[in-house]
């Protein structure tokens, strides 16, 4: 009988660039030559041209952040739903006793930010690379910044990404400071915001640029600014399809990695309607909306999503919106849920699971793998029998 370590190469790259993403570890893990073979340039090509045969146009991959742990998600909602959204597998690179409480993608790669508040990593999840970043001072376990990840696009095929991070609470409290990858060092931005983001608003990352909420420091205006990484500078006041008031629940999210996508919810009993917009235009400079809603559900008086949480993505064919939370039960919120919500009105929820930590909610963004490379990066070591 043949064994498959006798097998001509191509063929066991063949096999082996049908496996699932998240069992790129196992492989690697296996033997000295299979390790190498799947770090090759030529297998990824071929590997993450699999991943995207393999998913459709009906299929979406995500990441997801659940207890504080990143896991990897293909959605599919013309599957039934109790099989549809369910975690792929742990995206398995980062030490156990390292807690994610935020998450963001960026061609590839994804910004993780650890539960202490004061370490932050760069993650290619299909190399395996991770790249550490030096804070610049002490941090306070309670400072809760702001982050972002972009690129400048230096040439045809080169980029430089970026972080951004900044602090402002108050005029002792402010800081906005932006990290070079390439260079591996910090600077300070000359920034006096005339605009506050909330220190829970999450940022949403598009063609290398990234795009808040942001509201009047005087006054009750709220609109969208977006943070140039080419530039290194903000472009703001970009108008909303609604006007939210401070309690209600609204939140970003990419279509495609081509338009962002608002999700409206009222915070009065008496209009609990969720509404879901779509950019048919989005540049640094320029935000145009459709001027119809993509989809309208009335929740009547049911719950209000966390003001905090409520990510979301839409699947524009089916007409259907996904947002995740928790359970809405008062006083008690033990389940992660993803409320499905279609065109007709119709609501199922499927259930991801307990939640270990009741102030943990779930969060998800848009995923692509990529063949990015991190210079200077840390690969994370693996002992090969």
């Amino acid at each position: 009988m043949t064994k498959i370590s006798n097998l001509p190469k191509d063929l066991v790259e063949e096999v082996l660039s049908r496996v699932p993403l998240t069992s790129l570890r196992n492989i690697r893990l296996t033997c000295r030559k299979w390790n190498a073979l799947s770090k090759g340039v030529g297998f990824a090509k071929k590997h993450l041209g699999g991943q995207v045969k393999a998913a459709t146009e009906r299929e979406f991959m995500m990441v997801m952040m659940m207890d504080f742990r990143v896991y990897l998600m293909r959605v599919n909602l013309h599957n039934d739903f109790e099989s549809c959204i369910k975690p792929e597998g742990e995206l398995i690179c980062l030490d156990e006793e390292d807690d994610v409480s935020q998450v963001f993608h960026c061609d590839g790669l994804l910004l993780c930010i650890m539960e202490d508040n004061t370490r932050v990593v760069v993650w290619n999840p299909y190399w395996g690379h991770t790249r550490w970043i030096v804070p610049t001072h002490n941090f306070h376990k309670l400072d809760i910044y702001t982050y972002a990840l972009g690129y400048k696009q230096s040439s045809k095929s080169s980029r430089i990404y970026k972080i951004l991070r900044f602090i402002d609470f108050s005029r002792t409290c402010f800081e906005y400071k932006i990290y070079d990858m390439n260079s591996d060092s910090w600077r300070v931005l000359d920034v006096s915001p005339d605009w506050k983001i909330d220190s829970y608003s999450r940022g949403v990352s598009l063609k290398g640029n990234t795009y808040w909420f942001a509201r009047e420091r005087q006054g009750s205006g709220t609109f969208l600014v977006c943070f140039d990484f080419t530039r290194e500078r903000f472009r703001s006041r970009f108008p909303l399809p609604i006007q939210p008031y401070i309690l209600d629940t609204v939140s970003l999210s990419s279509v495609r990695e081509e338009q962002l996508a608002v999700l409206f919810q009222r915070s009065r009993l008496s209009e609990m309607e969720m509404e879901i917009w779509i950019t048919t235009k989005i540049e640094p400079n320029t935000v145009s909306w459709n001027s119809k809603v993509f989809l309208a559900v009335d929740i009547g008086l049911t719950f209000q999503f966390q003001v905090r949480a409520a990510s979301f993505f839409i699947d524009e064919e089916k007409k259907v919106v996904v947002v995740f939370d928790k359970e809405k039960k008062y006083l008690v919120s033990t389940h992660n849920i993803a409320y499905v919500f279609g065109e007709d009105g119709t609501l199922e929820q499927v259930d991801l699971g307990l939640s270990a930590n009741k102030f943990c909610y779930p969060l998800v963004c848009s995923y692509v793998p990529s063949l990015v490379q991190l210079y200077r990066f840390t690969v994370n070591t693996y002992k090969i029998q």
